[in-house]
């Protein structure tokens, strides 16, 4: 069974995704706050303006600022239902507020549109942990790094394979190769250094448990 040390280790992606989640919320207020040209003046104008199929978001819990920008992304989407910029700060907005069909439905969207791009396929991969998919936000981080190495998203993937999948040894193999990246801040570095300990020690230790 999990000891309480690993059961602790085990939330640190959740801590990892609670800060992401709020820088993200600071891009999307940030952009609407650099857009005001796209806030309409006219709720029954915006709200006429969602796309055909696609059902307005309530106000209720929104600020004014926040509603408008969101109804200004919905019109972007109506004129360009491609539009990545409007597809990706919808999908923030519906994570910050933890919607998180309403976030996958956004992020699947940006992932069609930009194929190439891995912020939705990041993003996505959140989403699925929150709900916990964790197998499927395990293969949608696996995309991100065949795109683009990074190894802040390895420190993810090899959190998800040792705590939540239980697959310790495939958890390793991704904190290595975030060891192993030149480009590593010394800071994460050093946190990674610090779950490839702990992980080895719990794969030690579990066998001696075990009855």
């Amino acid at each position: 069974m999990t000891d309480q040390t690993f059961g602790k280790n085990r939330r640190s992606i959740l801590l990892l995704i609670t800060a992401g989640l709020v820088l993200m919320l600071v891009s999307t207020l940030s952009y609407f706050s650099a857009n005001p040209g796209l806030v309409s003046h006219t709720t029954t104008g915006t709200q006429a303006a969602a796309p055909s199929g696609q059902q307005m978001p309530t106000s209720a819990g929104m600020d004014e600022a926040t509603q408008q920008g969101v109804m200004a992304l919905m019109q972007k989407l109506q004129k360009n239902p491609t539009d990545l910029e409007a597809l990706v700060g919808l999908t923030e907005h519906f994570m910050h507020t933890q919607d998180w069909q309403r976030a996958e439905t956004f992020a699947l969207r940006a992932v069609v549109a930009a194929p190439n791009e891995t912020q939705p396929l990041y993003m996505l991969g959140i989403i699925q942990h929150s709900q916990n998919r964790n197998a499927e936000a395990a293969a949608s981080l696996e995309k991100v790094v065949a795109a683009k190495e990074d190894p802040s998203v390895r420190y993810s993937l090899g959190i998800l394979y040792a705590y939540y999948l239980e697959q310790p040894d495939k958890g390793l193999e991704q904190l290595q190769k975030a060891l192993d990246n030149p480009n590593t801040p010394a800071d994460l570095k050093k946190a990674v250094a610090e779950e490839v300990t702990k992980i080895k020690e719990h794969k030690n230790h579990t066998p001696q448990q075990a009855q």
